[in-house]
């Protein structure tokens, strides 16, 4: 595939990033006359070139130079490993055995930092495959030969989230993120209860209190939920992470003995007036779930938890403290935002045009930085800052399984065609292509 010439020319990419890192100042940003894809332009030093053994052209930053053979070869002919190394706006760079130097060379981005490039040199026998009287004009050169700095090769691996960059650029401002993928070891508990507490009010009026929850939990995860849990009349139920209670209340109206548990003071006030209302037997204590010590060992036939570990920060705690509290041949049904899809800060929805309320328009989901987990501090709505934690698949299943637990169904709940028909701006293409929640059944291995 070659080059083409734009219309009009635009900057260099690759030197306008440059620019703005060059400690030394003065990198000229070249007409980027040559792209592919008429998105991201070129200028010569950072197009194409042809390798000087296999004839094949490739990116720049595929080639090493050799000054003893004086030769351009690409990794094809050349295998590179990977170089941690701090420079400009790269991690690393990619370093060559060289059978006749027997010595290391560096690819042509680095070697231009170093001030090391071919062209930099002067041999201006090596000509890039466009066409251009002079390809290296205008000329830049560090002030002397530098090296960057060397770092590890963990280090290097850490690129930022990209999805968060773009959320910023494109504005997406409902849950608006402040920092990102914080080690868990690094937040204080009393923090993310803090931010609980002073956002019940806001978080009662966005969910509608009411017996049915929000639409997320109305029309996706309920019902799949309502299907692992079954008939529960006449046994004990804890609703672990209880928020306002509503899934409490709805244990017993079918005929629970339902109990609540929440650490924040003011669900717990609200659970406890509502209970004196409606008088349906609902108990509420005030305490975390990583801590239930006024609550007996196996004393629950169900142990649910609905949205929650999201939100706790001691998961693995949490765990090991519900399968305390649940009698031998118990079940744990909890549901989540998805470790892959339901995140927030480390995904996007691509929307064309913006302001279209058509669900059609999404017309990707993004992800980056799977792996990348901890905690996250965001806001929504008129919220005010609260942790959130996102953790991989992985992660949740070793927690069980150190906590006694063995996976023994899971659900990635949808909508079905009659509530996306009754509910379209919410629901139409939307939970229906890539699931938000996941659902686990778990039982205490014996």
């Amino acid at each position: 595939m070659r080059f083409c010439k734009p219309a009009e020319t635009q900057p260099c990419y690759y030197c306008e990033k440059i620019e703005t890192v060059e400690q030394e100042g003065g990198y000229p940003i070249r007409d980027g006359i040559y792209t592919f894809e008429n998105y991201i332009f070129r200028c010569a030093w950072h197009a194409r070139f042809t390798c000087s053994k296999c004839g094949t052209q490739h990116h720049f930053d595929w080639f090493h130079w050799c000054p003893s053979t004086e030769e351009l070869v690409c990794g094809d002919c050349r295998k590179p490993t990977l170089k941690p190394v701090a420079f400009w706006d790269r991690t690393y760079a990619y370093e060559f055995y060289c059978d006749e130097c027997d010595d290391y060379h560096l690819d042509l981005l680095y070697a231009e930092f170093q001030g090391a490039h071919p062209w930099q040199l002067g041999n201006r026998t090596i000509v890039s495959n466009i066409e251009s009287q002079e390809p290296w004009t205008p000329l830049w050169s560090p002030k002397a030969i530098r090296t960057g700095e060397d770092i590890e090769l963990i280090e290097a691996l850490k690129l930022p989230n990209r999805i968060v960059e773009l959320r910023e650029d494109l504005k997406y401002t409902l849950f608006r993120v402040l920092r990102h993928a914080v080690p868990e070891d690094e937040i204080d508990r009393s923090e993310t209860q803090e931010s609980w507490e002073a956002n019940a009010e806001d978080y009662a009026d966005l969910t509608q209190i009411d017996m049915t929850g929000d639409p997320n939990r109305q029309f996706i995860i309920d019902p799949a939920l309502w299907s692992l849990v079954g008939d529960v009349s006449g046994l004990s139920v804890l609703d672990a992470g209880c928020g306002h209670g509503y899934l409490t209340r709805v244990l017993a109206t079918k005929g629970a003995k339902a109990v609540g548990v929440d650490f924040s003071g003011p669900f717990i006030h609200y659970c406890t007036r509502v209970e004196s209302e409606m008088n349906l037997g609902c108990k509420f204590y005030r305490a975390s779930i990583t801590d239930m010590h006024e609550l007996a060992s196996k004393s629950f036939d169900i142990v649910v938890s609905n949205i929650v570990m999201g939100d706790v920060l001691d998961y693995k705690s949490a765990f090991k403290e519900i399968a305390r509290v649940l009698k031998d041949d118990g079940r744990f049904i909890w549901s989540n935002v998805h470790p892959v899809f339901g995140r927030t800060a480390g995904a996007i929805d691509v929307r064309f045009p913006r302001d279209s309320q058509r669900g059609e328009s999404r017309y990707l989901k993004m992800i980056d930085r799977y792996f990348d987990s901890g905690g996250e501090q965001y806001t929504w709505m008129k919220s005010r800052p609260s942790w959130g934690f996102v953790r991989t698949l992985e992660e949740y299943s070793k927690a069980l399984k150190d906590a006694g637990f063995v996976i023994s169904e899971i659900l990635e709940p949808r909508p079905t065609p009659e509530v996306i028909q009754q509910n379209p701006r919410e629901m139409a293409f939307d939970a229906d292509r890539w699931t938000h929640f996941i659902i686990y059944e778990c039982v205490k291995r014996l």
